[in-house]
């Protein structure tokens, strides 16, 4: 099917448009569609096409540390060392089998994470309305659009009332805009056509239908993808680890160049010295990396699933753990999501039937999107039986959040009248006059005053409140506009009520034992959100969004640390407190679920939707909750400092164990006449020790750990590697001594069993130390290693053991048979060991007051 410009388009009457896409108005046929679907592809603007196993077989091999181990195989193979070079290729090969294998069942489950997670829209087939994917869209569709609603490909309108859409992500401007049936004249670019509707854009309010015709990549949005290379802004997660990668190469680099030079100068073998610094370069990478940080994320992803929230992007994880801030609107996290209509009163205070008639007839007639006020007056009315069949909508001005009303136009055999509600400030604004006992009269400040007082009465009671003003004199009927907004008669007040969640209270008190400061960041008036705030306990203090308008941003930057309760806000409000937090340092979390809450949700570190939210919400959100409950939230972000444990464990061990390694072989090579280990021997060790740490992923994490942020510190990590590097290597040196004069293993016809009894002793004390090193605890009994790592450690043992008996005969490898009473001193140095690591370790958090 030709790829018609949208101006040949606009240009054909609604006829011709279903001719040319061979469809009607009754919506194509399943088989059509499905023939459409296969020949055209699925309705996908970005490049994102389905990923196969090689695609994840070639990244495992293009991370930087895998790069480097090939680079050192190719050059160990040029030296002819070609087991050397083997070894080198069998640990790369291991490494990047592990990374797939888990990079592959993350990129699956994420799948089916997201099959939960898809955009549906409501489309005709065979006369018939139904719910599909958007991906299975096709050109000529007929689509059902209502307020809520993401458009799922690009459209022409063929039927349109009221509908009004909102197009930021196109012009950047949040001004609702109405889309008719009718076409602009002259107008060249599609965004601006009042009869396109483009993919991505979000209705509003109203409904109507459009016809399919551009879909995937054709569509407009599809097209610029193409043209513009999306920067993704990198998270914080992102950044502490490229600059922790960094470090690892610098002193990967450093390392092998120092200890080539030496053993050039002091064995005068270059050959040898250029094999053994390449064995280093090996031993100090963290081939595991990758493994490990990816195995952790998936884990913590999956947990989560478990627990009724759904990771979009596994990285946000981590940086659901960093969170120090947690911005939230307080419906449906502080109460109960379940508002229910209490008063309806005149301005006199007494019950009145005639305002909540006008109430019903604007929330049922209106066709934006019902929020919960509206269901509550449908609701309340369809009880009561309020019969309202004698009225025909005409029009309507939709909310905005500007304006805060929203207005409809109705006719009856009277005439035409105009009702509308919203915010008492903003209705007396366009109101010249006012219902007392039953006569209009001219709208006084004592009438706006007693208005208020009514309103602060029942919002005190933690009501939430809004006003009805109506004008019967209406003339105008075909060109309703915000201007016909004026000299309107305010009748009276609807109060509903949203009662505190019991679990409120508690919850915000969990999360500020673990560091997590609520925000509330809400529309509502001040004193229903007031009311609401003392009940579960927070500050009193509360700011409004007119008074934020008022201050700089250097004055904001102060407010936002003090006040955690923020009302009357909009969406341009909003994202602005989440801004300043995050330019404050702040790791900021947004809450949220409507179409307003997607630019603050799209500013903060990690954005929090529900699985009952809005489209646009979802989209915008890197977290779903299947349940609105700051539970939920809570227990995210300890999966998240979890994760982060279990990744700095691995991190500080892995880089003490390596710098303390080279740093004990730089001792060594100036007293010993032979090497420490063979180059051979050290792949082997670096490949044993992997064994021993696949289970760090899987370990337990202290309670005391996660009762706070946690955030990438390369310094503190740097700091860690070096001091316990040098502890270990203090151990070696005993180990040393003892093999040199206890054992005798003092002549290079000996080398075989001091590179042996070296060999099983720097492992099994590299892998019993880990139990001194994963906890700040002191003592055993107050943290409990997880069983996966204990048996990954019992593993490494008798690996570590078995393996100089196996290869003991084979040349090469230069491994001997040692005697029994050996494996008693390697008992004894690993108590040495876990000995001056527990007097350090004391002193090292005296100091710091920090571990990991």
């Amino acid at each position: 099917m030709k790829n018609y410009d949208y101006k040949e388009l606009v240009n054909m009457s609604i006829e011709e448009l279903l001719d040319l896409y061979k469809t009607k108005k009754e919506g194509l046929s399943e088989k059509v569609a499905k023939r459409r679907l296969e020949e055209y592809g699925e309705n996908i603007a970005t490049n994102n096409k389905k990923k196969t196993p090689l695609y994840f077989i070639f990244e495992s091999f293009k991370d930087k540390f895998i790069l480097i181990l090939l680079l050192l195989a190719v050059i160990d193979y040029f030296t002819n060392d070609l087991i050397g070079a083997l070894i080198i290729v069998g640990i790369t090969i291991i490494s990047v089998i592990i990374r797939f294998v888990q990079d592959y069942s993350t990129y699956r489950f994420n799948l089916k994470l997201k099959e939960q997670l898809k955009i549906y829209t409501d489309v005709i087939r065979n006369g018939k309305q139904k719910e599909i994917r958007q991906e299975d869209v096709v050109v000529g569709d007929i689509i059902t659009l209502s307020a809520g609603s993401v458009v799922p490909a690009d459209l022409i309108l063929i039927e349109s009332k009221d509908l009004f859409v909102n197009q930021a992500s196109f012009t950047g401007e949040s001004i609702a805009v109405e889309k008719k049936v009718k076409k602009t004249e002259d107008e060249v670019d599609p965004i601006y056509m009042s009869n396109v509707c483009l993919m991505g854009m979000n209705i509003i309010s109203g409904n109507g239908l459009g016809l399919v015709v551009k879909t995937g990549k054709n569509t407009y949005i599809g097209k610029m993808n193409q043209k513009v290379v999306t920067i993704k802004n990198n998270t914080s997660f992102d950044e502490g680890m490229t600059r922790i990668t960094n470090l690892l190469i610098r002193y990967m680099i450093v390392i092998s160049l120092f200890v080539f030079i030496v053993y050039g100068v002091i064995r005068k073998d270059l050959t040898e010295a250029l094999l053994f610094s390449l064995s280093v370069a090996v031993g100090i990478t963290p081939s595991m990396l990758p493994m490990i940080v990816n195995v952790n994320l998936t884990k913590g992803s999956k947990s989560l699933s478990k627990k009724q929230t759904l990771v979009k992007n596994i990285s946000s994880i981590q940086n659901l753990g960093s969170m120090d801030v947690l911005c939230t609107d307080k419906t449906g996290t502080l109460t109960e999501n379940d508002i229910v209509l209490q008063k309806y009163m005149n301005l006199s205070g007494e019950e009145d039937n005639l305002v909540l008639k006008y109430a019903y007839l604007n929330s049922k007639l209106g066709t934006g999107f019902k929020n919960l006020i509206d269901k509550a007056v449908i609701k309340y009315g369809q009880s009561n039986k309020i019969d309202i069949n004698e009225y025909r909508k005409v029009d309507e001005i939709p909310f905005d959040y500007t304006r805060k009303r929203m207005s409809v136009v109705v006719t009856d055999e009277k005439g035409y009248s105009i009702i509308t509600k919203g915010a008492l400030d903003e209705i007396v604004k366009v109101c010249d006059t006012a219902y007392i006992n039953g006569k209009k009269v001219t709208l006084s400040k004592k009438i706006i005053d007693s208005a208020h007082e009514l309103e602060e009465s029942l919002s005190k009671e933690g009501m939430q409140v809004i006003a009805l003003a109506v004008k019967h004199e209406y003339k105008g009927i075909d060109n309703f506009t915000v201007k016909d907004e004026t000299d309107l008669t305010l009748i009276g007040l609807i109060a509903f009520l949203d009662p505190p969640k019991k679990s409120a209270k508690n919850t915000i008190d969990k999360l500020a034992d673990v560091g997590v400061t609520t925000k509330i960041l809400t529309g509502d008036n001040i004193y229903a959100t007031k009311a609401i705030c003392e009940h579960i306990g927070l500050d009193p203090k509360i700011i409004l969004g007119l008074e934020i308008d008022e201050l700089d941003d250097h004055e904001l930057s102060l407010i936002v640390e003090d006040i955690n309760i923020f009302a009357r806000m909009n969406p341009i409000q909003k994202e602005r407190v989440v801004s300043i937090l995050r330019k404050n340092g702040h790791c900021v979390g947004y809450m949220g679920d409507g179409v307003n809450d997607a630019p603050s949700l799209r500013s903060s570190d990690v954005g929090i939707s529900v699985e009952g939210g809005t489209d646009i919400a979802k989209e915008a959100s890197e977290i779903i909750l299947l349940q609105q409950d700051l539970e939920v939230i809570y227990n995210g972000v300890l999966e998240g400092r979890k994760v982060y444990g279990n990744i700095v464990k691995y991190m500080k061990l892995a880089l003490s164990q390596d710098f303390g390694d080279v740093f004990s072989i730089m001792i060594s090579s100036i007293f010993l006449p032979f090497l420490p280990l063979l180059p051979i021997q050290m792949l082997i060790q670096d490949f044993i020790v992997e064994i021993s740490q696949i289970g760090i992923p899987y370990d337990n994490v202290d309670e005391d750990f996660v009762k706070s942020p946690k955030k990438w510190d390369t310094k503190d990590i740097s700091k860690f590697m070096k001091i316990f590097g040098i502890i270990s290597s203090i151990t070696d040196i005993f180990a040393f001594i003892i093999f040199w004069f206890i054992f005798k293993y003092n002549s290079v016809d000996k080398q075989a069993y001091f590179q042996t009894a070296w060999f099983i002793e720097c492992i099994i004390s590299e892998t019993l130390i880990i139990y001194y090193l994963r906890s700040d605890k002191l003592s055993f009994r107050k943290s409990n290693p997880s069983i996966i790592l204990i048996l990954c450690t019992i593993l490494t043992i008798i690996a570590t053991i078995s393996i100089p008996l196996i290869l003991s005969n084979v040349s090469g490898f230069n491994y001997v048979i040692l005697p029994f009473n050996y494996y008693l001193y390697v008992i004894g140095l690993a108590i040495i060991y876990a000995v001056i690591v527990s007097i350090v370790k004391r002193y090292y958090l005296k100091k710091y007051n920090k571990w990991l």
